[in-house]
């Protein structure tokens, strides 16, 4: 039978060619740029407005709306908009929600009916995705300014422009520049980068020049500024009561940064301003004092002026349609956006220059700004798309990874701290929301992967049912051994709904007096925190409620993220501008791959490789993670626990990990000894274990056996010799004869890390599986990693062996190796059991030469001299305890397991069950690998290929080695670069770092 399609799988040949491909794939290109304005353009720009007559030329300055979608939900919409296009020749559409492919077919066909090329506009104040359906949604303005780098916001305007081309929008309403300096304001908030006109100014130049540079027009709005009004342009006209002093160092700073940046346009914002000697009546968008006197005049703006959107309540109730346009045109401003009546609106403009109340040339000078605006981006030689996958582009992985840096770096701690739940405990999360239902939320799911030992349950609450179980939810809070409290609310929900937001403080207040502890994560306006009596255990500011910035805060609140965000704001006096909390992580984070500068679609390719394995039985399941320093960029899980079990394996299933175990266990044991001072490496074994000194084996020092030069024979098969005990086994090593002087040559054994454990015990006067668990498993947060005893198996943990010879039955959940389990499965060279969430973890700490959350776990020296090769002069690979990678000039080798491209001071060790270990301290690179290749037996070598085409195909996706941001912006338009994203330190603004 024939089946077409793309198959499952790919034989293990062909996936291996795919690797050694993938390693050498070219960087991602960028969209081209059209040039600067140049004479054929300015030629386009006087010939086209030559040519149109008074009606053409008023047409160009209304911009009409749209959905981005072939089936509107108004089936009235589409028909207008291109009448609107076709006959009266307007100038601009600007799309509402959409979905890409459609928003950009729908694009194409208004350019083609268009006379004139439109200019295609949208609003994208956090990404194209504020609009379009897959697109990337970065964290809001106020998160992007918690993490104190301006550079964050350059890269969410260039990421934004990328994507807003992709669908043909070459005019972005973004960014806003109104500084948030009233808590209050319901609609701004935090869409503000800042309650300081400094600290605003910075950031929306840096979106600005990003956009941009990116090959968009940029707006910023809302002039001349939207953050001190208490109430919704959108529902009423705000009035603020300010000066043209007040404004000239407040409000305005924002504006004349973005105009020192070379801002493309300016939105009007309909907020009466009568202290400037205006009606109370009269929005700014109407205001010749404003908009002609203000920005044309003394900010000397000759960019684009476009009013905010005419069908808002702030300035409808001002007047008809036609007065409106008419008195818009007379304020000074170009280009009408959103009128509620096109026709009637156009017509009375048309009449009042016929009549001489509008001159021509005040219509001329907007319709050049129009033209030139359009011919700037290109859109007077090539208007029309062309169509392809947008799946390149929109959240790729470097948009993903910018949506997640920003999301991390922007978490701010106000209050207490983070502590995560103990295993087994049951967590009663409440998120407060207007939705009848949360339990999609991608902070819950974030955190059940987190932490998968802890229960959670979710009561979703809106302002009816706080109010009428409270006292009920509260009992409830007492049967949870901690609660967790989201804020998933809109800003105009806290200060515009002055009951509901009572209800929501009352029930805030009435869990933490429960005496469970309590830790509240704000998705939104952060002023929640300026009202809360008593303040939970812990206060986490999210700032939104993105998918990006839920995924971090689950993260956080488990431990993974450290936590650096700074208030760009004040919320109280007790939490003024520039506070926050440190807090420093306990584990490993996850992050988007491109964010530590790997490439997605070469990691993917694992895909393909394990399933051939699998296919190819080299193993019927395997786990693997791919990490970089503090963070894990790939961790995936394939086949099963048996070609025949019904059991899918999982990252946090548990493997025999054989002889990973002299390194994860024993190797890091003597280190934290060394650390001490207890031991040194010269120190000889028999001073601390005096039988091992028989048979002329005094001499032999620890750093014989851990580098496997100690004179000693690989292995004995004491389960062949008839040997049943721990002691018989003990003996009978202690009872070898030396088999060559120690030092000479290095030949691998087993017996060293076993005696080795034994110094441990003596030296710690604990059982070795208790002081490796206390020292060096739980501090790491290792709680699946651990020794097992014999004779009891465990159907959770993956199976090794049928074991027909000597222990007669499926070996699962009790030590392979026969000497072990003779030990009694504890013993330095084999027993451990982990899984490869665990084992991320230690991955990450000694890629971080022994740091653990910005903290010394071992010291950086110690991890160096271990994992350096001891015999630089000979053939052994050896470090201390370690393995490193063979290096050309070592002589005949098999093939490394580090494959071929891991660098030349690379350190790991395998595992005889099918487990690895490689870490790179060069690049940050650690790679995992489990899996259980001998079942059914251990006569199997196909997973050794595998072993080194993963390690290639993991160092192969490394993009370069050099910092996370670039340095200068000429190098902005390339990907987003690569390296080490630990945090930045220090308060916000640059003015006061």
């Amino acid at each position: 039978m024939t089946s077409i399609g793309r198959p499952r799988f790919l034989p293990l040949r062909l996936a291996l060619g795919l690797v050694i491909a993938a390693c050498a794939l070219p960087s991602e290109s960028t969209t081209p740029i059209p040039a600067p304005m140049g004479q054929a353009a300015e030629a386009w720009v006087d010939s086209t407005l030559a040519s149109l007559d008074l009606g053409e030329r008023v047409a160009q300055m209304f911009a009409v709306r749209t959905g981005g979608r072939l089936l509107n939900e108004d089936p009235d919409v589409w028909p207008r908009v291109m009448d609107h296009v076709s006959r009266l020749g307007v100038g601009g559409v600007i799309f509402f929600q959409g979905a890409p492919e459609e928003q950009a077919a729908l694009v194409n066909q208004l350019q083609r009916e268009a006379p004139i090329p439109l200019l295609v506009s949208q609003d994208m104040e956090w990404g194209a995705g504020m609009r379009l359906d897959r697109a990337s949604r970065y964290p809001v303005s106020m998160a992007i300014a918690a993490t104190g780098d301006p550079d964050l916001a350059y890269e969410a305007g260039y990421g934004t422009a990328l994507e807003a081309r992709a669908v043909g929008v070459y005019q972005v309403f973004a960014p806003v520049a109104d500084v948030n300096m009233n808590p209050k304001n319901p609609v701004i908030s935090t869409r503000a980068y800042s309650d300081r006109p400094d600290v605003t100014a910075e950031y929306v130049a840096a979106f600005v020049r990003g956009a941009q540079d990116g090959g968009v027009l940029a707006t910023v709005k809302h002039f001349p500024g939207h953050g001190g009004t208490s109430s919704d342009s959108h529902e009423t006209l705000p009035v603020v009561w300010a000066s043209r002093a007040r404004l000239d160092s407040l409000d305005l700073i924002p504006f004349q940064s973005a105009l020192q940046a070379g801002v493309a346009g300016v939105m009007t914002a309909h907020v009466a301003f009568p202290g400037l000697g205006d009606p109370i009546d009269l929005p700014a968008t109407l205001s010749s004092r404003i908009v002609t006197g203000m920005l044309r005049d003394s900010l000397g703006f000759d960019g684009l002026i476009v009013t905010d959107a005419l069908n808002m309540e702030g300035i409808v109730q001002t007047g008809s349609a036609a007065d409106i346009a008419v008195r818009t045109v007379e304020a000074g401003v170009d280009m009408l956006l959103m009128s509620t009546d096109v026709d009637s609106a156009h017509a009375a403009i048309v009449a009042a220059v016929r009549s001489g109340r509008v001159s021509e040339k005040r219509i001329e000078a907007s319709v050049r700004r129009i033209l030139r605006a359009k011919a700037s981006v290109g859109l007077h030689l090539r208007p029309v798309l062309d169509l392809g996958p947008l799946d390149d582009v929109l959240r790729s992985g470097r948009q993903r990874a910018l949506e997640s840096i920003i999301a991390q770096r922007s978490l701010t701690l106000v209050s207490g701290s983070l502590t995560p739940e103990r295993r087994g405990g049951r967590v009663l999360v409440v998120a407060l929301s207007e939705r009848d239902e949360d339990d999609d939320l991608p902070f819950l799911l974030r955190l059940g992967r987190d932490l998968p030992d802890v229960t959670f349950d979710l009561v979703s609450v809106n302002a009816r049912s706080a109010s009428r179980n409270r006292e009920a939810l509260i009992r409830r809070a007492r049967g949870y051994s901690s609660i967790i409290t989201l804020s998933l609310l809109a800003a105009s929900t806290w200060e515009q709904r002055a009951g509901a937001a009572a209800e929501y403080r009352r029930l805030l207040a009435g869990i933490t007096a429960s005496g469970r502890p309590q830790t509240l994560v704000v998705f939104g306006t952060p002023y929640v925190a300026a009202a809360l009596d008593p303040m939970p255990r812990g206060v986490l500011l999210a700032w939104d409620r993105s998918e990006a910035m839920q995924e971090a805060a689950a993260q956080a609140i488990a431990g993974r993220l450290t936590v650096t965000g700074r208030l760009p704001i004040t919320v109280s006096e007790t939490l003024p501008f520039g506070f926050g909390i440190d807090q420093a992580s306990t584990g490993v984070r996850e992050a988007v791959p491109e964010a530590l500068g790997l490439d997605s679609a070469t990691l993917a390719l694992t895909d393909s490789l394990m399933e051939a394995a699998i296919h190819a039985r080299a193993f019927p399941g395997a786990a693997v993670i791919i990490g970089r320093g503090d963070a894990v960029a790939f961790s995936r899980a394939y086949g099963r626990f048996t070609y025949n079990s019904g059991l899918a394996v999982t990252t946090s299933s548990p493997y025999d990990l054989a002889s990973l175990t002299k390194v994860i266990a024993t190797t890091t044991a003597l280190m934290l000894l060394v650390d001490q001072g207890k031991i040194t490496l010269d120190d000889r074994v028999a001073r601390y274990v005096p039988d091992f000194g028989l048979k002329g084996k005094d001499i032999v020092t620890i750093r014989h056996l851990l580098t496997h030069t100690g004179g000693l024979i690989p292995f004995r098969t004491f389960h062949r010799q008839g040997m049943t005990s721990r002691r018989a086994v003990l003996e009978a090593i202690f009872n070898e004869e030396l088999q060559y002087e120690p030092g000479t040559e290095s030949r691998y054994s087993d017996f060293g890390p076993i005696m080795l454990a034994l110094l441990v015990e003596q030296v710690t006067q604990q059982p070795f599986d208790h002081f490796v668990r206390e020292s060096v498993f739980e501090p790491l947060g290792m709680g699946s990693t651990g020794y097992r005893t014999t004779g009891r198996p465990d159907p959770a943990v993956v199976p090794t062996e049928i074991d027909d010879t000597f222990r007669k039955r499926l070996l699962q959940g009790e030590v392979h190796d026969e000497t072990a389990w003779i030990l009694g499965g504890t013993a330095g060279h084999a027993g451990l059991f982990s899984t490869a969430d665990d084992l991320s973890r230690f991955a990450s700490m000694m890629a971080q030469e022994g740091r653990v959350g910005g903290r010394v776990f071992i010291r950086p020296e110690t991890v160096r001299l271990f994992t350096t090769r001891a015999d630089t002069t000979g053939p052994s690979t050896r470090a201390l305890g370690w393995d490193t990678r063979a290096l050309p000039g070592d002589g005949p080798v098999s093939p490394s397991s580090a494959g071929t491209l891991f660098g030349p001071r690379s350190f790991g060790h395998t595992g005889f069950t099918g487990t690895s270990l490689w870490i790179d301290p060069d690049s940050g690179l650690f790679v995992i690998l489990l899996s259980n290749r001998v079942y059914p037996t251990r006569n199997n070598t196909r997973h050794g290929p595998v072993r080194s085409a993963l390690a290639d195909l993991a160092h192969g996706a490394l993009r370069s080695n050099g910092p996370i941001l670039p340095s200068s912006p000429a190098d902005r338009s390339l990907a987003l670069p690569d390296g080490d994203l630990s945090p930045k330190s220090g308060p916000i603004p640059s003015q006061e770092r």
